[in-house]
């Protein structure tokens, strides 16, 4: 990853950190409404919300492991155009330097033609 995707991957989740997640505010707003369902003063935490924090917490890992998965794969990808790019580069120098030795046999032999036509 470079530099900008570290800082922005770095801010968000700092964000989400300090925020709570979509599961977490539902499980509060379940727990309020329990609350007042039984005619109970609300306190602002119940277990639906804390509920709601972990399943949100468990939904950012499995977030970030798929985006981490698929920077692995892009990296492999990567690896992968890397080294046939190698690869080619050297069967281009194979190639040129097979086209210099038949070129220069080529040479001799037309030489010897020419040698022979001259007699």
């Amino acid at each position: 990853m470079n530099r900008t995707s570290i800082i922005a991957a770095a801010a968000l989740t700092l964000t989400l950190a300090s925020c709570s997640g979509p599961d977490e505010k539902a499980g509060a707003a379940q727990d309020e409404a329990a609350a007042n369902a039984a005619s109970v003063a609300y306190n602002g935490t119940g277990p639906a919300e804390e509920a709601g924090k972990a399943a949100d917490r468990a939904n950012r890992a499995v977030a970030k492991a798929r985006d981490e998965q698929a920077d692995a794969l892009k990296d492999q990808g990567r690896a992968i155009r890397s080294q046939a790019d190698s690869d080619a580069d050297k069967l281009e120098e194979q190639a040129k330097a097979i086209r210099g030795t038949a070129k220069d046999k080529a040479g001799v032999l037309d030489q010897q033609a020419k040698t022979v036509r001259q007699q």
